[in-house]
């Protein structure tokens, strides 16, 4: 049994369908199954449109298979965005084997997607697939999509409340590099991470209270700073950089994988007046991150 669609941050809507999905599947004696997309529609449909992913494809099999459905990951290219529901079809039951098939509310495809449940009925019906229609989630009576989540990250930075319309703290994973050296030289060492797929949406630029894992697995607590360093960056054009200042880990990580799960934004990114005053920041950053992820 299958269900179909993007999945990007397979947040609390997303898991309540595939709850639906691994229930109906089990009682049909069926294997639950999660047909996705390794890149967003939009990539193909209408590039300049095509948002930020909150998960990378790899990221998001991982998650759907910890959510008990076996991922199937599928690039969204020319010939699929020009399949018709019929065929769209066909190839489900034929490529997996889908004898039925999960639709999430207000999901539709094939690129004569029908607007009206019962008209992809008939459509299933002549492929032998049968069709179940799936519930509308909401939280706290509203809808969660992770149009929404995206939002609450990049336009307010609002990293708790994608956490709970995630169920998990937003997580950026990649690289640590080399960088200026400029927090060593004030007190603070930062590992700077460049991501590892430049279609992960980056929060809000700001400081955050956040959760390193480190290449061992193991977390630290941490202060992320994101953005441009206009205290001590003083180019015409300042790369945006993601700065994590590790408050319990001495050691070198560079050119280790690390990944930063956000847990709150605490300010704006500033410039200070003097190096000193930048100095007294972080260190206020430092004790408050520090209060916020202590153990509760």
């Amino acid at each position: 049994m299958a269900v179909v669609g993007m999945f990007d941050g397979v947040h609390a809507g997303h898991r309540f369908l595939l709850d639906t999905l691994k229930a109906d599947a089990a009682a049909h004696g069926l294997e639950p199954l999660a047909v996705t997309f390794s890149n967003h529609p939009f990539d193909e449909i209408a590039p300049a449109r095509s948002p930020r992913l909150l998960t990378t494809p790899a990221e998001k099999a991982a998650l759907l298979t910890d959510a008990g459905v076996t991922p199937a990951v599928i690039p969204f290219d020319a010939e699929l965005r020009h399949t018709s529901s019929l065929d769209f079809l066909h190839m489900l039951r034929n490529r997996f084997n889908v004898e039925r098939l999960l639709l999430g509310f207000n999901n539709r495809f094939g690129h004569d997607a029908p607007s009206d449940f019962h008209d992809y009925l008939a459509i299933a019906r002549n492929c032998g697939v049968e069709l179940v229609q799936g519930m509308e989630y909401s939280h706290n009576g509203f809808g969660v999509s992770s149009s929404v989540i995206r939002g609450l990250l990049s336009d307010n930075g609002d990293a708790e409340g994608a956490a709970q319309l995630l169920g998990r703290p937003y997580t950026l994973a990649g690289t640590v590099e080399h960088g200026r050296q400029i927090g060593r030289k004030l007190g603070f060492p930062t590992a700077n991470l460049q991501p590892s797929d430049t279609r992960k949406l980056i929060p809000l630029p700001g400081v955050y209270a956040a959760r390193a894992i480190l290449p061992d697995g193991s977390p630290c607590g941490a202060v992320v700073n994101i953005g441009h360093r206009p205290t001590v960056d003083n180019s015409k054009a300042p790369q945006l950089s993601i700065e994590a200042h590790l408050l319990q880990f001495s050691g070198n990580l560079y050119g280790a994988e690390m990944q930063l799960q956000f847990i709150k934004r605490l300010r704006a990114e500033q410039k200070f007046p003097s190096l000193d005053a930048l100095r007294m920041a972080i260190d206020a950053d430092r004790r408050e991150a520090a209060s916020i992820l202590q153990p509760q």
